[in-house]
């Protein structure tokens, strides 16, 4: 397993129940062939001093080479790579390879091998479709404790929607009985020699449990990076409520025979606030019914959270919804986009913004900031901030949290020294839409005082004047090269 955990996750290897290798390799050779070992070097940034990044690690895991030579591998597996060098089975020697595209929102990432002699004699695994209940599934990888390859089976036990721990994104997955032992993260899951998913987590406390990414979302990876840009999944920042409730649907005026869930909030930021409106009852897309639980009919006896109907599409696709508003159906077209988060899912290969004045350290609200509390940040993390993340919204006047991470100690701030990883409410009066917009506020000021208000009532106070002298000499004692991040000393 490649070595990271998150939110009481592990990403695995699907283990399952051990069985010999003599027994599945008839149906499995033509694909171990194409199983390799991915050995990654990576650096992760430092949130909580955003210039710096923590000291390299390395760490394995599984991919298999599919069509085109490319190797299809799980994206945390390469998250902040520095640098990649890929493994066959039965061959001592390791090929540098180069990160292609990675989606980290499905947890997918594609990687190439530029020398030609690493391909010779793989067949690259072909696709299958999604498996059904109870069907028996073979794994392949490089789980820890040994260099060759494992062969292992297991049963299917569940197909619906899971939370993708490595971004946090709710996506269709397949839920696999099986032992989970540290290991091949990114080996591909076959059923009739082809690949129906790869393994990417299991559940730490849940033993004989690991999940795959089924084919529906790999090839929605694969459709999406083919033009070398990387969309991700569409969504919409919408709550909605079950109508399960006669009272709630004979309010909302609905017939008997109508079904459908009802919108509670729509996101400020969005195209969807000018199509829909709160308190609209959503009764089908694009033809399918939405039943009062949320769901829609999924195959031919399985149902699946309509969700799965938008998260199948791609970012720019028309979606058509069907909605009850004020007791009268109507038919909308809606132009599908990513969702806009207050406090945005993990990034990777890109470097945290930050701003400094007079030692005060301001940051943006994010999951990477908030991973920096550890793998259970929802426990350990600031009560206040963990409140934006699960229930915080965007609104009019505020898109982004700033959050005063720190201050650096220093005559020019004698008194606040001991505030740390606080909201800021107000600066001079003024709501910071984001970052960028309080760095604004400030660099703009010319003289007076720069006025502080943070979440929790307490109040910072300091002239501008000073804190600029101090600048210089703050920065060069605690060594930090520049008062602001690259993204907002641009122009």
């Amino acid at each position: 397993m490649f070595k990271l955990f998150s939110m009481g996750m592990k990403f695995l290897s699907v283990s399952l129940i051990f069985v010999s290798a003599q027994a599945l390799f008839a149906a499995d050779e033509k694909n171990m062939s194409s199983v390799v070992k991915i050995f990654s070097v990576f650096s992760r940034p430092n949130y909580y001093q955003p210039w710096q990044n923590f000291q390299q690690q390395t760490g394995t895991g599984s991919g298999c080479v599919i069509s085109e030579n490319r190797i299809l591998t799980n994206a945390h597996i390469i998250a902040n790579q520095t640098f990649i060098m890929v493994r066959r089975q039965g061959d001592p020697k390791k090929y540098v390879a180069r990160l292609l595209a990675a989606g980290h929102d499905c947890d997918l990432a594609l990687l190439s091998v530029d020398d030609v002699a690493f391909y010779k004699g793989i067949t690259p695994t072909e696709f299958g479709e999604l498996p059904h209940l109870q069907d028996t599934v073979t794994a392949l990888g490089y789980p820890s404790g040994g260099d060759n390859i494992s062969i292992t089976e297991g049963v299917v036990s569940r197909i619906e929607p899971t939370v993708y721990m490595h971004s946090g994104r709710i996506l269709l997955s397949v839920q696999i009985d099986a032992a989970i032992n540290p290991g091949n993260s990114g080996g591909p899951v076959l059923k009739d020699g082809k690949m129906i998913g790869i393994a990417f987590q299991n559940a730490s406390q849940r033993e004989n449990m690991g999940y795959m990414i089924p084919v529906p979302v790999i090839k929605h990876f694969l459709k999406d990076v083919a033009d070398n840009s990387v969309d991700g999944f569409p969504d919409i920042n919408m709550r909605i409520s079950e109508m399960e409730n006669p009272d709630m649907r004979k309010w909302a005026l609905m017939p008997p025979e109508q079904t459908g869930v009802m919108i509670t909030y729509l996101s400020p930021l969005e195209e969807a606030r000018n199509i829909f409106r709160v308190n609209d009852v959503l009764l089908s897309i694009d033809g399918i019914n939405i039943a009062n639980d949320g769901t829609v009919p999924f195959r031919e006896t399985e149902v699946i959270f309509f969700g799965n109907l938008i998260w199948e599409k791609y970012v720019g696709d028309k979606c058509r919804f069907k909605l009850l508003r004020n007791g009268k159906e109507m038919e909308l077209e809606y132009t599908l986009e990513r969702k806009k988060k207050l406090v945005p899912e993990r990034v990777f290969g890109q470097l945290p913004s930050y701003y400094i004045i007079g030692g005060l350290l301001f940051v943006p609200l994010n999951q990477n900031y908030l991973d920096s509390w550890g793998g259970q940040w929802w426990n350990s993390a600031p009560r206040e901030l963990v409140n934006y993340a699960s229930e915080g919204e965007i609104t009019d006047e505020r898109s982004q949290i700033v959050v005063l991470s720190g201050i650096f100690a220093d005559d020019i701030n004698v008194g606040y020294q001991s505030i740390k990883y606080q909201a800021v409410e107000k600066v001079n009066g003024k709501t910071p839409r984001d970052l960028k917009d309080l760095v604004n506020t400030i660099e703009n000021m010319k003289e007076g005082f720069l006025e502080i208000s943070l979440k929790s009532h307490s109040r910072i106070v300091l002239d501008i004047a000073r804190l600029r002298k101090a600048d210089p000499a703050i920065l060069k004692r605690y060594r930090i090269p520049s008062c602001a991040s690259a993204d907002l000393l641009a122009k």
